[in-house]
């Protein structure tokens, strides 16, 4: 057996203090558990599989992800992308000039805005 030692935000040793309560586990334990699916996760994304939770009783799929595993999936699927000289130049023109918000935009930030302050009262 080898010994590991890691900085976590307290937050986080909360949660694991309570799932030693909760599950009977250790903390070696718990951390070896995660470190398990944390692997196996990554391999599964270096394959092109997602990692999602199924709703047993409504099937829903709620997909998860975390900064770490966001940049293994983006490093794995690298592609090039080669526009043709009048989409680039287009793509060009409208990063330098962009186009105004929409209707559709300026109400979705109105109906923001009106929501936030109604938190804030």
């Amino acid at each position: 057996m080898s010994r590991l030692e890691a900085t976590v935000p307290e937050a986080r040793l909360e949660q694991v203090n309570h799932l030693e309560e909760e599950l009977g586990m250790s903390k070696s334990q718990i951390i070896d558990e995660a470190l398990s699916l944390f692997f196996k996760t990554v391999m599964e994304l270096k394959q092109g599989w997602r990692i999602a939770f199924l709703d047993a009783n409504s099937q829903r799929v709620r997909e998860f992800t975390s900064p770490a595993l966001t940049q293994v999936e983006w490093a794995t699927r690298r592609e090039r992308i080669v526009l043709p000289d009048a989409d680039f130049d287009r793509a060009r023109r409208l990063l330098e000039n962009p186009p105004g918000p929409t209707p559709a935009l300026k109400e979705a930030v109105a109906r923001r805005n009106r929501r936030k302050r109604r938190k804030e009262e």
